[in-house]
């Protein structure tokens, strides 16, 4: 009986283990659902995107309900994370022809603009566990499958964008794409602008809350982006899939700011000083990466990714007195900053058991900043070298990353992925004050859960030991032009590490309905980075401590036509954080700086097919956040970002499209409490309420395919 038992036990786990055929039925016309063990696929063919003539990828996507936010401004995305390090990803990301489009330059609306629709057979919408981006349990992946045709075709874009700071900028887009046998490739080539315009007005109090005066700022701002992209893929006879993806883009920008300040006394305004700041900026960038996966044996497959870009920014800045028609130079800074990264990533995938998965592999990363900062003094005939520490530094961090995960299922519906990393990084500081070599060493295990409860229902589990980036401009000194400050760098910071925890769920509506999601998040912090006490009453970048943050976040997508209104998407995703650390300065708990208290994005669209038609409106609004200093405490709200536009259709392979940026034309608002000596102290010497408030854009831009 014992061993009849044992029989029925094992041929009961063994039945648990197998792992059920995809299942596939569709769902609504142009929609078809696919449900293979632990991941849902759907798929929405040309025939459900057809009728609205779409010019580009962007234009399909922002009609698919649940992944809107990759064309818009709903994807603007919380900080529950800092900046993580080399290429694994827990955000959305876009696959083409089951391919990735490894790299960290550019964005995935930025990619969607450049793809024509009319090579696109169809978008396939994956949740769920996905190896094939080394993306995190609970993203979303858009695969855009593409034509297999020889022909060639394209898009364009041609436009005037006017700001209303009397700024007219022309634009364009041109776009190539095309396929012949299993080479495919991509070309754009763009031009937009690539500033920020506007105006300041700062006044200030006693602490009696008397105006005694401010300073009046208008920052006539711009700059242009040029920029191309040539992607490349290749599938071989024998599943072997290659592609290379190349950026290079080129911004010449000019800062002119003038500034004028004055103090009041009872009701008089006396003009005290009227400052040009005037700053020329040179940026380029260039980014290459390759991506390989090659099958081997039974399941088995090999991925690596390889990345290398750099950044060379050339400024120089010029400050003047403006007195009556002359104007007289008094300081001038210059910057020279050249950044690379190149990246490494080898991963084998193997196929073992019943569908279970073992990934090892490991990554290898260069980061290098060589950055000089010279400040003067200039006199009629005479410049006068300004020292200032730390202002000249070359950084070098090497790491490597060996990794290992299973990825367990026990049955169809549930998969479970224990795993373990560990990091070992030298990292090395060379320059006139500073010299100084460290060594880091973290592990890091993780455990992602993912169950689906019903083709419509996902629950998912993550838990991981997680590093975050360092930024090497906070190493050595730079300038703040935006808060009109100098900042200390220190070479001696240390990355924040967290354990980061994460439940949520994502319900699809049936019918094609749309979709709901709900995700809450707990941060364990170690060394939180902030600003701390250097020497004196200066501060800088620092660690101080251990710190928690915490939150939830709500997301829906919905097609309105189909509860029996217009043919209309609403989208919309509401996040709330909180956090907690112990102030430097004051020993006070307080919330973590530069955390905004929300983030609530929406994005709306209605077509009227009928006359070729479309309209919608794109909205995002953060919330309030702080910062600390020794003598000063900042509390900030930002503006909302709203954007309408209108677009009519003249033929399937035409359009023209009225836009308008920054409609609600809202400030960002810094109150800032300056104390006489120190916050710990605790004497107001004066408040400040400093409103910024940016320039809107507006335009027209015609649209086809070729």
């Amino acid at each position: 009986m014992r061993q009849v038992s044992l029989v029925v036990i094992a041929a009961l786990l063994g039945a648990a283990t197998v792992v059920a055929q995809p299942i596939e039925r569709a769902v609504a016309p142009g929609v078809t659902e696919i449900i293979d063990g632990g991941s849902v696929k759907t798929v929405y063919d040309r025939a459900y995107f057809a009728s609205y003539s779409p010019i580009s990828a962007k234009d399909i996507i922002e009609r698919v309900p649940g992944v809107t936010s990759l064309a818009g401004a709903v994807g603007v995305r919380n900080n529950e994370k800092s900046a993580r390090r080399g290429l694994r990803s827990s955000t959305d990301q876009v696959l083409i022809n089951g391919r990735r489009v490894s790299g960290k330059e550019g964005t995935p609306s930025d990619l969607l603009e450049k793809l024509p629709a009319q090579r696109i057979v169809r978008i396939e919408v994956i949740t769920g566990e996905i190896k094939e981006l080394d993306a995190e349990v609970g993203a979303r992946v858009i695969n855009i499958v593409t034509d297999q045709s020889s022909t060639i075709g394209g898009s364009y874009t041609n436009g005037i964008i006017n700001t209303t700071m009397g700024d007219t900028i022309p634009v364009f887009l041109v776009n190539i794409s095309g396929e012949s046998g299993g080479l495919s490739y991509n070309f754009s080539v763009e031009k937009r602008p690539q500033a920020s315009p506007g105006r300041i007005v700062d006044r200030r109090f006693s602490p009696a809350g008397v105006l005694i005066g401010g300073v009046d700022e208008t920052r006539d701002r711009s700059g242009r982006l040029l920029t191309s992209r040539l992607l490349i893929g290749y599938n071989f006879e024998s599943g072997t899939t290659l592609q290379f993806n190349g950026i290079g883009s080129f911004v010449p920008s000019e800062y002119p700011d003038i500034a004028g300040a004055f103090t009041i006394a009872g009701t008089t305004r006396t003009p005290t000083t009227a400052i040009l700041d005037r700053t020329d900026n040179k940026d380029y960038k260039a980014e290459g990466s390759v991506d390989l996966t090659v099958p081997f044996g039974s399941g088995h497959k090999f991925l690596a990714l390889g990345v290398y870009n750099r950044r060379t920014i050339d400024e120089d800045s010029l400050t003047s007195n403006l007195v009556s028609a002359t104007t007289v130079a008094f300081a001038a800074d210059t910057r020279d900053e050249h950044a690379a990264e190149g990246i490494l990533r080898g991963t084998f995938q193997f196929s073992v058991f019943n569908g279970d998965t073992i990934e090892l592999g490991a990554e290898g990363a260069r980061n290098k900043l060589d950055k000089d900062l010279d400040f003067f003094t200039l006199t009629p005939g005479v410049r006068t070298e300004v020292p200032l520490f730390n202002s000249d530094q070359v950084i070098t961090e090497d790491r490597i990353e060996p990794f290992l995960s299973y990825t367990w299922q026990p049955f169809d519906s549930l998969v479970i992925e224990p795993g373990i990393a560990a990091e070992f990084s030298w990292l090395d500081q060379i320059g006139p004050d500073v010299d100084e070599e460290r060594h880091f060493k973290f592990v890091k295990p993780s455990f992602n859960f993912y169950w689906t409860l019903s083709p419509r229902e996902q629950i998912y589990i993550n838990v991981i030991r997680d590093v975050a980036q360092l930024s090497f401009t906070d190493f050595a000194a730079t300038v703040d032009r935006d808060g009109d400050e100098i900042l200390g760098g220190n070479p001696l910071l240390r990355p924040e590490r967290s354990w980061d925890f994460a439940l949520g769920t994502s319900v699809t509506l049936p019918g094609d309905r749309g979709n709901f999601g709900l995700r809450g998040f707990y941060r364990a912090i170690d060394d939180v980075l902030d600003r701390v006490p250097i020497v004196g009453t200066a501060s800088g970048p620092g660690n101080i401590g251990s710190g928690k943050s915490y939150g939830g976040k709500v997301e829906m997508s919905v097609k309105l036509g189909k509860f029996g209104l217009f043919d209309g998407t609403l989208s919309s995703n509401y996040t709330w954080q909180d956090s907690r650390v112990t102030d430097p300065f004051t020993r006070l708990k307080r919330r973590i700086a530069k955390q905004p208290r929300y983030i609530w994005g929406n994005q709306f669209r209605h077509d009227v097919r009928s006359w070729g038609f479309s309209y919608g409106l794109e909205y995002t609004k953060n919330g309030g956040f702080i910062e600390s200093d020794f003598d000063k405490f900042d509390r900030r709200t930002t503006a909302a970002d709203a954007r309408v536009f209108f677009e009519q259709q003249f033929t399937r392979n035409v359009s023209a499209r009225f836009f308008y940026t920054n409609v609600a034309r809202e400030s960002s608002v810094r109150m800032r409490t300056r104390y006489a000596v120190s916050q710990a102290d605790g004497t107001v010497l004066q408040t400040e309420r400093r409103a910024e408030r940016p320039a809107a854009y507006y335009g027209v831009r015609v649209r086809g395919t070729f």
